[in-house]
């Protein structure tokens, strides 16, 4: 009986580890024709159609990988968001830029795993004319 015990006291605690796994998330965004950058800081949102300034910004998302963080339904302010459209104007994908290295994604703060990947802020805040 204490093996018994034992065994599904040990099952028990391994379904929770598992349950309790933090995600990871990569993204591989293809297709997108549009992208809407909106910035935190000043509303002003600008809508991005030339096809190197899309694959900048897109590589620049698929090559991180981001490690799930804390919940981020009751938190407020961020830098940048992106939304990537197809050539419809179908939403791809959107995402929330907090800083360099953090993101907020499906209701979920995401850090970048690779301590040599960020997201270029600056270029994010050279488009949105915040560096005039």
């Amino acid at each position: 009986m204490k093996r018994f015990l034992a065994l599904v006291l040990v099952f028990a605690v391994a379904l929770t580890m598992v349950g309790c796994a933090k995600k990871i998330v990569t993204f591989d965004i293809d297709g997108a024709s549009k992208i809407l950058l909106m910035s935190g800081s000043s509303g002003e949102t600008v809508e991005i159609t030339d096809e190197e300034t899309i694959k900048y910004i897109t590589d620049n998302i698929n090559g991180m990988t981001f490690n799930q963080d804390i919940s981020s339904r009751h938190h407020n302010g961020w830098s940048y968001s992106l939304r990537w459209y197809d050539s419809e104007d179908n939403l791809i994908e959107y995402i929330v830029v907090m800083s360099a290295t953090r993101t907020d994604y499906d209701n979920y703060f995401y850090n970048e795993m690779d301590a040599d990947s960020e997201i270029d802020i600056e270029f994010l805040k050279e488009l949105s004319g915040e560096n005039q």
